[in-house]
């Protein structure tokens, strides 16, 4: 297997996805969403540990959370 590596900055990284077919960028968006959605569920879990909310609570955001990413990926 041979390794490329390439210096793009993000404007020609954007304009690189923009010739994808819709297909490849949904998946890159939930790889994407992937890659981050871990940290966000941390933050969130910081931001709120001084509030008191159950269980309960923060599954239906983090639920929320992920629909809203899911639903941002369908988007053309």
């Amino acid at each position: 297997m041979t390794t490329v590596q390439l210096d793009l900055n993000f404007d020609q990284i954007k304009r690189l996805v923009d010739r994808l077919p819709r297909r490849d960028k949904a998946e890159l968006a939930r790889y994407l969403d992937d890659q981050t959605l871990f940290t966000e569920v941390r933050r969130v879990r910081r931001e709120l540990k001084s509030l008191p909310i159950t269980q309960a609570e923060l599954d239906a955001e983090v639920n929320a959370a992920k629909k809203a990413r899911a639903a941002r990926a369908r988007r053309p």
